[in-house]
Order: structure tokens, then C-alpha cells, then sequence
């Protein structure tokens, strides 16, 4: 690539610091940014960072895609309560709490007329298990 000598015209190479006709010497230019190019660049990093931000989002929310929804049995709190002590008092497994013994019509042997017992006989004192139906995860699978 050639470019025109500043004092002559005469062709020059673009990697020659002088004019091989005349001597003259080329200026260099160097581009000089303006602060309005600066402020676009940032505006547009930042319109970048936000569609970054808004495709995720989007991608996250989407996972759960259609059709899918809480679990019935959990409620999407991905535990289940043990139906026999889930109100905080362990029911006893004769009685069902009551404290009378329906096949002997007195005061229950197992539990002594409590009505429960120090230990829940269905989860062994560990009321919060996964639930089976998600098994954990809390979406209803179909």
C-alpha cells in the first residue's frame, strides 16, 4: 500500500518514514478517542450485561417448564411429616391417643392412659422424611 508523499505527491510505502524522492519526512496521526465513543462503549457493555442477565433468568424459569408443578403430597416443601405425630404429640399405637383400650374398655396398658408414647412406633422419633412421590426434588413427576 502506498500513500502520497505531504511535500511532493510522489508514491511512498506505507512502512517508509521518508519520502525517497524529496526526503520529507511523514507524519503520523495518531487516532485520538473521544469521550462520547467511551460513554457508547459502556452504554453498550452494560445493554449486554442486562440480556445476559434477562436470557438466564429466562432459561431458570423456563426450567419448570410447562405441565410441571408442586408436588401433591409435599407441597413442594420436599419433606413430608409422619402422620402420626405431626401435630407434636406421638400417638400411641393401641389406643390411636385416645388412652382407653378398645378391647379391653379400660385405661390402654401400652401407653397408660396418655394417650402417646415418648417414641412415634411409625418413624421412630424422625418425623421429617423425603417425600416419596418427588422423592425430594418437590415437582410433581408425571
Amino acid at each position: 500500500m502506498s500513500l502520497p508523499c505531504p511535500g511532493c505527491g510522489a508514491a511512498m510505502a506505507a512502512t517508509d518514514p521518508t519520502c525517497p524522492s524529496c526526503g520529507a519526512e511523514r507524519v503520523v496521526r495518531k487516532a485520538v478517542k473521544s469521550g462520547q465513543a467511551d460513554d457508547v462503549f459502556q452504554y453498550v457493555k452494560i445493554v449486554g450485561i442486562l440480556v445476559v442477565v434477562v436470557v438466564v433468568v429466562l432459561i431458570i424459569a423456563g426450567s419448570m417448564g410447562p405441565g410441571t408443578a408442586a408436588c401433591g403430597e409435599c407441597r413442594g416443601a420436599k419433606i413430608v411429616k409422619c402422620q402420626n405425630c405431626r401435630e407434636g404429640r406421638n400417638l400411641c399405637k393401641n389406643c390411636k391417643g385416645s388412652g382407653f383400650d378398645p378391647q379391653t374398655f379400660s385405661t390402654c396398658g401400652e401407653c397408660k392412659g396418655k394417650g402417646d408414647t415418648p417414641v412415634c412406633y411409625k418413624c421412630s422419633g424422625r418425623p421429617d422424611r423425603i417425600c416419596p412421590s418427588c422423592k425430594g426434588t418437590g415437582v410433581r413427576s408425571e
